[in-house]
């Protein structure tokens, strides 16, 4: 039997994917949500199961369930790790600042002297 790939909304992927605007929003907004969250999320948008993820950091699934729990408290190196598996990795952002994604700030480096 196949294994269902973990889902991901459709729309939400289709607007990520062709407007920089909305994703911008979209992974601002995801930053502003609990780590365990931010992880499942991602791995969900980069079409991931949770077998895929601990295969990759050499756990077991069930691990990979706990620290995508809400009430997940983990220690900091661990979702270092998952998020570099996942092309991510983990940032303070300061509260009153703005995510500019790096696309969009090539096109911003040529307009200044």
């Amino acid at each position: 039997m196949r294994k269902k790939r973990p889902g991901f909304d459709k729309d939400v992927r289709k607007a990520i994917e062709s407007d920089p605007e909305y994703a911008a929003e979209y992974f601002e907004e995801l930053m502003t949500r609990p780590l365990p969250v931010q992880v499942a999320l991602l791995r969900r948008f980069l079409g991931k199961t949770q077998e895929e993820l601990a295969r990759a950091l050499g756990l077991k699934q069930t691990h990979i369930s706990r620290l995508e729990k809400g009430d997940s408290d983990h220690l900091l190196s661990l979702y270092k790790r998952a998020a570099g598996k996942m092309g991510a990795h983990l940032a303070l952002i300061p509260d009153d600042m703005a995510i500019i994604p790096r696309s969009r700030l090539r096109r911003f480096a040529g307009a200044h002297p």
